[in-house]
């Protein structure tokens, strides 16, 4: 087992004692475990403060751009959990979230799992934040290194 940092230039190193992601190569798969992700700009700045469908946008476009960095994408992703400032905003994120996925070109039928829970975020401004976990087989991940 090899355990590696993910990192993005889209977003800037965490100050905190963790990781963006981390990767963990197995025999025949690469399991990817992305942080808790959020409306963040690459000056580590809140984006679209008060926007609601913005910031969901942003956190999703964060995620797809560490997986991308690793030569993964949405179509990867078994799992996301979700954690929203308010659960009354629960059915805009959905919105939101099948918005993205369609534009993303993601199936219905290719959803990973996913929870949301109502949770104190670690800014004020942040509305919502998700982490995931991919899973990509090593041969598909090697050759789109080369």
């Amino acid at each position: 087992m090899k355990k590696s940092l993910m990192v993005t230039p889209r977003l800037p190193e965490a100050k905190a004692a963790f990781s963006r992601g981390t990767k963990v190569e197995l025999d025949s798969v690469i399991l990817m475990f992305i942080s808790g992700t959020a409306s963040v700009d690459a000056q580590g700045k809140t984006a679209h403060v008060g926007d609601f469908h913005a910031q969901v946008m942003h956190t999703y476009k964060n995620i797809v751009s560490i997986l991308e960095r690793e030569n993964a994408g949405l179509k990867d992703v078994v799992k996301f959990t979700v954690f929203l400032k308010n659960m009354d905003d629960y059915d805009r994120f959905n919105k939101a979230r099948d918005e993205f996925f369609e534009k993303s070109g993601l199936k219905r039928e290719e959803f990973p799992a996913s929870t949301c829970v109502e949770a104190r975020l670690c800014r004020e401004d942040l509305l919502v934040e998700i982490e995931a976990v991919a899973i990509v087989q090593k041969i598909k991940f090697f050759q789109g290194k080369q």
